[in-house]
């Protein structure tokens, strides 16, 4: 009871609406008091969870953060695939910029720098690069193996770079070499994102039957068998829910490895 008790009071202490007269009032008392000193809601949620932490057994505790950490690297891992398209995307934007400008007469230095003026962080600091390298005639690849490159970016800097060296060997137009590895780029976005479109089926069959031990749990409450209770009230089914919760991951994990090993094929 006291544990259902203490959970309650966490999930009011998150809900809580703000008093904002209270708050006119202690800002009239006390200029000095500003609303960043105000406790967030995330703050409260967090503060509310810390008496649980005293009450409840250590093996929930693991449960709860395996689940924390799995949502975690779930998150990051898209929010990086995600970052990685936009990146490559971003590049090819700036290779067809420095195309046009390179087919209406520009040199290459100033080509570069237009097109890097536009571009983001990552793309704009390999085009500054190559803008400077030209400019002082100097070595593309040897200056871009000084420049931090994104993962995303590495294999598209490698075209450029071959595209430069080709052109001042065999005297090859510039404009026509970038283009070609704009094309590659864009053709390969294309193949991702194809890829993607395709396993959004699995993926959400996968992430069904993760969530369908959640629904086991409801059902057996609206049944009246209290599951939850026998969870998290009990030793053996605390060590039930920590090896359910470390089952539910690794089959999560091996669902996302299929998947993405699909997608690359």
């Amino acid at each position: 009871m006291l544990t259902q008790s203490l959970a309650c009071a966490a999930a009011a202490a998150l809900c809580w609406p703000p008093v904002r007269g209270s708050v006119v009032r202690l800002r009239a008392l006390a200029p000095s008091v500003r609303r960043r000193g105000m406790p967030k809601p995330r703050k409260a949620f967090a503060l509310g969870l810390v008496p649980l932490l005293f009450v409840m057994p250590p093996m929930v505790w693991a449960a709860g953060a395996l689940l924390g950490w799995a949502g975690w690297r779930h998150w990051h891992a898209r929010r990086r695939s995600k970052s990685g398209l936009a990146i490559r995307r971003a590049m090819a934007e700036a290779l067809h910029a420095m195309v046009v400008d390179l087919r209406a007469g520009a040199p290459p230095a100033l080509a570069a720098e237009s097109a890097a003026a536009d571009a983001t962080r990552p793309v704009a600091e390999i085009l500054d690069a190559v803008a400077g390298a030209a400019r002082l005639g100097g070595n593309v690849a040897e200056t871009l193996a000084t420049v931090p490159t994104a993962e995303p970016l590495s294999a598209a800097r490698a075209r450029l770079v071959r595209a430069w060296s080709l052109s001042q060997r065999h005297g090859l137009p510039l404009a026509d070499l970038l283009d070609a590895v704009r094309r590659d780029i864009v053709a390969e976005l294309r193949f991702t994102s194809q890829a993607e479109a395709a396993m959004s089926g699995p993926r959400a069959s996968a992430m069904v039957l993760a969530a369908l031990p959640g629904f086991g749990l409801l059902l057996g409450e609206g049944m009246g068998a209290h599951p939850v209770h026998v969870l998290f009230a009990t030793s053996s089914g605390n060590a039930l829910l920590l090896l359910g919760t470390a089952l539910i991951i690794a089959g999560s994990t091996w669902s996302a490895h299929l998947t993405r090993r699909g997608a690359l094929r």
